[in-house]
């Protein structure tokens, strides 16, 4: 077997097409993970009555589940219930992906608060900030810097985790680039092509973030 290099031109041309349904699917689920996950967290942190109790089990446990295993679980919940389309199942993408995202980012967030000393917060009550004004005006501009780093190696591992879809059937970069695959049976040149672009995707997303990074710890 040879490797054809315009073969691999075709795999990169099918894959790119595809970027923005793996971008969709690391995307979306950061963003929810990111605000469910700081409520979760502050739940955790204040120790809510029930609730705080209620995540110290459930967090432990989810996350103990891999990912692969909750997104057949959910495809199946899925098409017991409702009619399979192609947005129903990518819903069900997203649906997982959140909730693996809120329940890993509010255990870095929780970390991410603790790391800010408690003199800070008896400080700023007795110069008279509430808790909200002191999370807001004190607190979180500091922790933002100290999650960032673990929040970059979330970004690369769910750009990255996006290809497990493919598992029930959505397609994204490597899905998309192996359908040239289908003429030949020759599928080296397409999984290369889909590394290739990974591998892209995840620099890019690497220097965006270390550079926000270096902006929070300039002006901390």
């Amino acid at each position: 077997m040879t490797f054809n290099l315009l073969y691999l031109a075709d795999c990169l041309k099918s894959g790119i097409s595809y970027i923005h349904v793996s971008l969709l699917l690391a995307i979306i689920p950061l963003a929810i993970g990111t605000m469910l996950g700081t409520v979760i967290a502050l739940i955790r942190i204040f120790r809510i009555p029930f609730l705080a109790r209620l995540f110290d089990i459930f967090i432990p446990i989810y996350n103990g589940i891999p990912v692969i295993v909750s997104l057949f679980i959910y495809n199946l919940i899925y098409l017991i219930y409702f009619k399979s389309s192609v947005s129903g199942v990518i819903n069900v993408a997203l649906f997982t992906f959140s909730m693996g995202q809120t329940t890993h980012l509010s255990e870095s967030i929780r970390a991410a608060f603790l790391a800010i000393p408690k003199g800070q917060y008896e400080a700023s009550y007795s110069a008279g900030l509430t808790t909200l004004q002191t999370l807001r005006r004190i607190i979180i501009p500091q922790v933002i810097p100290v999650m960032l780093p673990g929040f970059t190696n979330m970004t690369v591992g769910a750009i990255k985790n996006s290809s497990i879809v493919m598992a029930i059937g959505i397609t994204e970069v490597l899905n998309g680039s192996t359908i040239p695959c289908a003429n030949t049976y020759s599928f080296l040149e397409g999984y290369v092509a889909a590394a290739i672009i990974y591998w892209v995707l995840n620099i890019i997303a690497e220097n965006i973030l270390h550079f926000i990074e270096k902006h929070f710890i300039k002006n901390r």
